[in-house]
């Protein structure tokens, strides 16, 4: 059927250009597994069945659900793929996506700022100390730059172990200031990031840190939770959040001095990351 080949022409050319942007060897296809698309494939997870498109017409099977997934039952099957286990079952990996509550955006707004002595500093006081992840950052780095320059095969394995380790630590950060900030804002609560496009271009004297550090992860973190209990993900500019007095709104240079801003208007003294943070807020309510 078209629809099948469609699919696979599609896939097959998505695994040549990621092996050419990889500069890796060319992609082998198995041919143990099938893609299938809402088109080609009609799952109901309440009725377990499917119903998929093969070169013979459509097969009509039974699926069986193991326990833990059954909760999801009230999830949106979207694509799946149909694959060959060794023993010669078959299983379909399925994708399902969770129902969306929308945010009326009536509660709690938080205005959060990233940096990097604290990673992140809200509107609502709460500071996250970032120098044990500068610390291991840092590390990973040196170590990094170590194991390119020997270039044998021993400490290419090494580094690929070490990427793999530094992924997932990076993810296990974010995923737990994610959840502390949904919490934090609660249903129908907002809250506001500082739109961070064009970070890595931009100059800076740690802008190694700033390219290596995960915001954009972060913030994918921050809009599926956001989705999963009704909290509204919204952004600000990012300009001048920092040099602004968030007491009295003056601009002036040299106000902020490393974690201390003092205003030289009013003469007010806060936390610059909290000051910051203020800013974030006051731009997305005003």
């Amino acid at each position: 059927p078209a629809q099948l080949a469609v699919v696979a022409n599609k896939y097959a050319c998505a695994s040549v250009k990621a092996a050419i942007k990889r500069k890796g060897k060319r992609p082998v296809f198995s041919g143990k597994s099938i893609h299938y698309d809402a088109r080609s494939s009609t799952i109901d997870l309440n009725k377990k069945t499917a119903s998929l498109l093969t070169k013979s017409g459509r097969l009509k099977v039974k699926l069986s659900v193991p326990q833990y997934f059954q909760k999801f039952s009230s999830w949106k099957a979207k694509e799946s793929n149909l694959v060959k286990c060794k023993d010669g079952r078959f299983r379909l990996m399925i994708s399902i996506e969770a129902p969306s509550v929308k945010s009326q955006k009536t509660g709690t707004v938080i205005g959060v700022d990233r940096g990097i002595n604290n990673l992140i500093a809200t509107s609502a006081g709460w500071l996250y100390d970032g120098h044990d992840v500068f610390s291991r950052k840092q590390r990973y780095v040196r170590l990094r730059s170590r194991l390119r320059s020997k270039g044998t095969r021993s400490a290419k394995r090494r580094l690929s172990k070490m990427r793999g380790r530094e992924k997932r630590f990076m993810a296990d950060v974010n995923h737990c200031i994610s959840r502390t900030l949904v919490d934090s804002a609660g249903k129908d609560g907002v809250v506001v990031l500082e739109n961070l496009e064009g970070i890595r271009s931009a100059r800076h004297s740690q802008n190694w840190l700033f390219s290596n550090w995960a915001f954009y992860q972060l913030e994918r973190f921050l809009l599926y939770k956001g989705e999963e209990t009704g909290v509204a993900i919204e952004f600000v500019k990012a300009k001048d959040t920092s040099k602004t007095c968030s007491v009295c709104g003056s601009l002036r240079r040299g106000q902020r001095q490393g974690a201390v801003f003092k205003c030289k208007v009013c003469n007010v003294v806060l936390h610059s990351d909290f000051n910051a943070a203020k800013n974030i807020l006051h731009r997305y309510t005003t």
